[in-house]
């Protein structure tokens, strides 16, 4: 058996870094929104609004562009580090081509679905959002496989950068339509234009060209399907992170003020306390597809000493919500003071926790190149969620019960499959 690598993945100071990227970009998230509603009519801003919704929620499937990027560019990286050249005639392919393609494909099942979105999410007719958002998807994925090269590259400066300067663009663009008094259209070409920020990458920074240039062993067949899979997989955890609202909302009763009152206070606790554990994992989620190649031998060994960082954090952070969130809760929502208790706030906060275990134990998995692991325990954590939503409970309850069996299920799915994975790879005979 070969040595676990000592190297590091990532210095102190480039953590730090990538950590005030992930807040750069979540505070110009906010303000993009605040100036929406300052600017534009209250219809146009709830128009801008569902477009962001639909538009991110697109952009958020293509995340699995970028982590399979990551783990095909990092697995090259070390395959190379232990061989001086490649043999000749092996086949190779360009990633970004690739990526393209999965992005071309994402942009014709959107668009397929224009009956779904057009009088549902979108008002009826609304053709302009449905070409906008299907033509920029293709470019977006060669803006995500740009970030995810450049975590399997280990480049954490440009990594960053690429994470933080596209919510700065964002906020320029719209500031600027602000400035001059433009309406809805502006405002959502502000958002889309960010999807083309890699360009400028490509040309001012060395490291992003030539990530745009590589030439990877292997077959371009066999990565366009692990990234389609990488991108189901994405799309059930975006179900699971931003849809979670969509089934509670199906699945309880608003038939008096009062219960419609509580289950937007829910929604609201639960965006409020999954934010500050959610937000810099995903930031981090190209260093956990390096970190975990670098323990590909031994995945469940690497996930104890970060997963039990993670629970820690939980259980402090359930402490401070416990004391201090039903205040913070009542201030900042007062239409909902009175709400929502410590206790249950606690438990939504370590609940956030627990996802963020399971979206560490599904990267783990996909390092290894289990694609069908990473999506299996996904998919189990969607339907357990929905399904103990299903229980005859009270809305509190039943929120706090999904929230956390479904993670915990799910995670236990992608260990279970890792480890019956490996003792196969470690049983298998060398060839």
């Amino acid at each position: 058996m070969s040595e676990e690598p000592t190297e590091a993945v990532i210095n102190r100071g480039q953590s730090l870094f990538i950590t005030a990227s992930s807040i750069i970009s979540a505070g110009t998230t906010f303000l993009v929104t605040w100036l929406a509603a300052r600017s534009l009519t209250v219809e146009d801003n709830k128009d801008f609004l569902v477009f962001w919704s639909l538009t991110s929620l697109v952009f958020a499937t293509l995340l699995g562009v970028q982590q399979e990027s990551a783990r095909l560019i990092g697995s090259d990286q070390l395959s190379q580090q232990k061989k001086a050249t490649r043999a000749p005639g092996e086949s190779t392919y360009n990633p970004l081509v690739v990526a393209t393609w999965v992005g071309v494909t994402c942009a014709i099942i959107f668009a397929a679905l224009t009956p779904v979105w057009l009088g549902t999410v979108l008002p009826a007719g609304d053709w302009r959002t449905v070409l906008l958002i299907t033509l920029v998807t293709a470019v977006y994925a060669c803006h995500v496989y740009c970030i995810g090269a450049m975590a399997g590259t280990r480049a954490w400066t440009e990594y960053a950068l690429l994470i933080s300067t596209g919510g700065i663009f964002c906020f320029l663009c719209t500031l600027l339509a602000s400035a001059l008094g433009a309406g809805l259209l502006a405002f959502q070409l502000s958002f889309l234009a960010t999807a083309f920020l890699w360009l400028v990458f490509v040309v001012f920074s060395p490291r992003v060209r030539g990530a745009t240039r590589l030439r990877l062993v292997g077959r371009p067949g066999v990565a366009y399907r692990g990234m389609m899979l990488a991108v189901g997989t994405a799309v059930a955890i975006a179900t699971m992170s931003t849809g979670f609202p969509i089934f509670l909302e199906a699945t309880s009763s608003t038939a008096t003020p009062e219960s419609a009152a509580l289950l937007a206070a829910i929604i609201l606790g639960i965006s409020i306390t999954r934010a500050p554990i959610m937000l810099p994992l995903q930031a981090f989620q190209g260093v956990a597809v390096s970190y975990f190649l670098a323990h590909s031998q031994r995945p469940t060994a690497a996930l104890l000493k970060p997963v039990g960082a993670l629970l820690a954090l939980g259980l402090a952070g359930a402490g401070a919500a416990y004391l201090l969130g039903p205040w913070l809760f009542d201030e900042i929502y007062e239409k909902y003071a009175g709400q929502l208790d410590g206790a249950f706030l606690a438990a939504l906060t370590f609940a956030a926790a627990l996802l963020a275990v399971t979206t560490l134990s599904g990267t783990a998995a996909l390092a290894m190149g289990a694609h069908r692991i990473y999506l299996a325990g996904w998919v189990v954590t969607v339907v357990v969620a929905f399904g103990c939503l299903l229980l005859p409970l009270d809305l509190e309850t039943k929120t706090v019960v999904a929230l956390m069996a479904s993670p915990v299920i799910g995670a236990a799915a992608h260990l279970a499959g890792m480890e019956v994975l490996s003792r196969k790879q470690a049983s298998a005979p060398a060839i």
